[in-house]
């Protein structure tokens, strides 16, 4: 069967005959792809591979609209979303909700959405799409978040009230978590309306636990607006009857009185917040007394890590409040108001471990109690490994807000501490956090001293790693990873000492680290921080070490650190020029494009071979590497580029699966 596009321009593959410099990337991943699927999967890939319920070809055709809407290629991106409707009838109207997101920014996407949302219409308000009501009930929501983001009003409340007809529709919406979303994105954007007024002054009572997420999604996209002074009338109204609605509701879990709590704090409502978090100590201490415990005997049945000295009560009550402040306009409250909730802060986190007590640091700072984190961190007990990560948290917060010389204090502080601490834990991971902060702050010359502090005394473990790796350890690897970044901000070159331990760290790196372990030194520890420097060519030397860390990934896992790579590498180059356009640089992009140009090879080069290797390991493996590779495939070649790879899945991938079977 023939694959309807939706445009006649669209409906042919690029060839190369037609565009000689788009297709060549674009042919070599069709290209792994074809020779992948002549390679038949070892019987354990088959009984690990995750996504069990796609099929290739359906799901790289997914991956590639996704990226290209995410792009703002609009026009490619309803092309691609074409193929992929007959396999996701849905994928038309989430491309169009994808590509409205972006219209705040690019104002250019709104013409386009609001064509598409008019040839659409039919389809929405047709008696025949009743007949699979579960999928009318997404389009419709699709549709009215559509037209909300782009400022048609008229026609996002004509979907909603649609919607409203539909037997059991609001009951469908409440109990999906991606539906509840478009609906309060419509909302959130369109305003009150009867009906929409109706359904927040509602949703608590019908729905519960997610009537109040609803409100809350809501005022998380309404809050951003509310804090310029020239706010919309509207979307003061909207939020004041979302608060109201909170207020007078009858909460009956305490998840619901945590969401409320948040919504009561983005609107700066202090008193309301501090009602819920005493409102929950109450129920809290009524169930203790009671014997009762949600959901299991055991209070700790939600960590992933044993804390026997935590009490998961206090916990419950700091989590809430911490997400009350970091919804808050901070700058606009009195000084006597964050007074108070410091107070009540700084109360609460000395009554549980010494994990709660450094995660409640950032928020004292946030709210100008920097005598408070102090004293909190002071709090953790001296044998407490946590200390560490309070003094951590607590030295990068006072950074942030420039308190330089408090910072350095507490260093000192840091430092006693560790001289007298048994063990090298909290050196190790104390130092190494001190030294990336410094560092996220431009202050190489405070990181190098604390590096220079580090002084192991060696195990006999340690000792037999130093004699079998010729005197190299984990530890010196993250040592020298930190004092190479602190060299090159410090002298702003690439001088020997550089240079020296550069090519230590490639040497070593694969001998100590494998796996995910490795990919992350290599692409968080180096690639990004080079990058950001500013040094290219060291960063782009890294490619080939880079590339076979990556190829021993597998499963989604492989498609999620190849993009981890391709985004990094995509920020070097310029955006290819748009296929309508068929120009050049402009002449103040030249250098830039030149830059770009000078290193497109290499990074051509760097997918090629990464797609060589993956199509040896089969058609998931492939289409992983592919998927991942999209965001430099857009940059390098541009959007064309992901419609031929996705015109090939359309017409070749039923063929894939088959081939490897």
């Amino acid at each position: 069967m023939a694959i309807r596009t939706r445009r006649t321009t669209k409906q042919t593959p690029v060839s190369a005959a037609e565009s000689p410099a788009s297709i060549s990337l674009a042919q070599a991943a069709i290209d792994a792809l074809t020779q992948a699927a002549q390679v038949a999967p070892a019987q354990e890939a088959l009984l690990v591979e995750e996504r069990n319920v796609w099929q290739p070809d359906t799901w790289l055709l997914q991956r590639c609209w996704q990226a290209l809407a995410d792009a703002g290629a609009g026009e490619e991106a309803l092309t691609v979303a074409a193929m992929a409707e007959l396999r996701s009838p849905l994928a038309p109207f989430q491309v169009l909700y994808r590509v409205a997101l972006q219209a705040e920014s690019r104002p250019d996407l709104v013409p386009l959405v609001a064509a598409e949302l008019a040839r659409l219409c039919p389809r929405l308000f047709s008696p025949q799409q009743l007949a699979d009501p579960a999928r009318q009930v997404e389009r419709l929501l699709l549709a009215a978040a559509s037209a909300a983001l782009i400022g048609d009003a008229p026609l996002g409340f004509a979907c909603l009230e649609r919607l409203d007809q539909l037997s059991q529709a609001w009951q469908r919406v409440f109990g999906n978590p991606d539906a509840l979303g478009y609906l309060a994105v419509a909302v959130a954007h369109l305003g009150l309306h009867p009906l929409t007024t109706q359904l927040i002054a509602s949703a608590p009572r019908r729905f519960e636990d997610a009537g109040i997420q609803f409100i809350h999604q809501i005022m998380v996209r309404v809050g951003p607006r509310l804090a310029s002074p020239d706010a919309p009338r509207r979307d003061v109204r909207l939020a004041q009857r979302c608060v109201e609605t909170l207020r007078y509701a009858t909460l009956g879990t305490l998840q619901g009185r945590r969401l409320a709590a948040a919504v009561f704090g983005q609107m700066g409502l202090i008193d309301d917040v501090l009602a819920q978090l005493t409102t929950i100590a109450n129920v809290q201490e009524a169930r203790r007394e009671s014997g009762y415990h949600a959901g299991s005997a055991d209070p700790h049945f939600l960590r992933q890590v044993k804390r026997p000295s935590a009490n998961p009560d206090v916990d419950f009550q700091v989590y809430t409040l911490q997400e009350a402040i970091k919804a808050m306009p901070l700058r606009h409250l009195p000084r006597e108001r964050r007074i108070a909730l410091a107070d009540r802060l700084a109360m609460l986190a000395i009554r549980s471990d010494g994990w709660t007590a450094a995660g409640a640091v950032h928020s004292l700072i946030q709210l100008g109690a920097l005598k408070y984190a102090a004293d909190i961190v002071g709090h953790i007990a001296e044998n407490d490994l946590t200390r560490s990560e309070g003094i951590i948290e607590l030295v990068r917060g006072l950074l942030q807000v420039g308190e330089y010389g408090l910072a350095a204090e507490q260093v000192e502080q840091a430092l006693s501490w560790l001289r007298s601490f048994e063990g090298r834990n909290a050196e190790r991971a104390t130092i190494w956090g001190l030294a990336e902060a410094y560092l996220q702050h431009g202050m190489p010359e405070m990181a190098l001293r604390l590096l220079q502090e580090r002084q192991p005394q060696p195990g006999m473990v340690q000792r037999l790693r130093r004699l079998l790796r010729n005197g190299f350890t984990d530890d010196d690897l993250r040592d020298n990873r930190l004092r190479l970044l602190a060299l090159l901000q410090h002298q702003g070159t690439w001088t020997r000492e550089a240079r020296d331990l550069f090519q230590q760290l490639r040497r070593w790196a694969p001998r100590l680290l494998d796996g995910e372990a490795l990919i992350s030194f290599y692409v968080d520890g180096l690639l990004r921080p080079l990058l950001q420097l500013g040094m290219a060519e060291q960063a782009l030397a890294l490619l080939p070490a880079v590339q076979q860390a990556v190829i021993a990934s597998s499963g989604d896992k492989h498609a999620v650190q190849v993009a981890k790579v391709a985004r990094l590498l995509a920020d070097l180059l310029p955006a290819a020029p748009s296929a309508q356009a068929g120009e050049g640089p402009t002449a103040e992009q030249a250098p830039e494009a030149m830059v770009g140009d000078g290193i497109r090879p290499r990074l051509a080069e760097f997918l090629q071979e990464l797609w060589l290797a993956d199509a040896q390991k089969g058609i998931w493996q492939a289409v992983h590497g592919v998927e991942g590779a999209l965001p430099l495939l857009l940059r390098l070649e541009g959007s064309q580029a992901v419609v031929a790879v996705a015109q090939a899945a359309a017409t070749d991938g039923a063929l894939w699966t088959r081939e490897a079977r």
